[in-house]
């Protein structure tokens, strides 16, 4: 009997308190910074669509790669069937492209990655343009050495150098540079 009179009230009552609870959610969830539903819906449909763009190209990477290995292959089967000497010579000779050779390794000892800009590896190169990479010339021409940093010049940058101390003067050896050395006042290249 209760159920049958609280039924209809509480009909009546839902969409009148729905829409400020509702309210005070979506401004929880505002001042949180976290993504409505709508907002991880689109991201979820981006994110699904990027995969089969991704799963597209690697399949045209795959057929590239294979009809690329064919070519390779008939060409060199074209060469030695010839049995000249120059296509015999030829045929020694990679197929692949300079291109696709592995790139040389990064500048620093000890570090074997491949290369990404000014002769060193990603993670090297950002040290060189934040001008944190020890032992080098940032990209702003200066150096560090015993947690104090010295303007060496911009001509030197991203060379290698080496610094030691002369009494109040600071010498830097720069290898690279046909063996250049610098003698520099410690108060005249030092930045604080």
């Amino acid at each position: 009997m209760l159920s049958m009179i609280l039924g209809p009230i509480a009909e009546r009552l839902i969409p009148i308190l729905q829409t400020p609870v509702e309210d005070i959610i979506y401004e929880v969830l505002d001042q949180k910074g976290l993504p409505t539903r709508a907002e991880v819906r689109d991201l979820r449909n981006k994110l699904d669509r990027l995969e089969k763009t991704l799963t597209e190209l690697s399949g045209a990477l795959e057929q590239l790669k294979g009809t690329v290995d064919g070519a390779s292959a008939a060409a060199v089967r074209a060469q030695e069937s010839a049995g000249t000497p120059a296509a015999a010579k030829a045929s020694k000779t990679p197929a692949a492209p300079a291109a696709v050779t592995a790139p040389a390794a990064c500048s620093v000892d000890d570090c074997d990655k491949g290369l990404r800009a000014r002769g060193f590896c990603a993670a090297h190169y950002q040290k060189f343009k934040r001008g944190t990479l020890v032992g080098w010339v940032g990209a702003d021409g200066a150096t560090t050495h015993d947690e104090v940093k010295y303007m060496v010049g911009a001509e030197y940058a991203g060379q290698p150098v080496e610094t030691s101390y002369e009494g109040d003067d600071v010498l830097f050896f720069l290898p690279r540079s046909g063996g250049k050395r610098l003698t520099l006042k410690v108060n005249d290249v030092r930045i604080d």
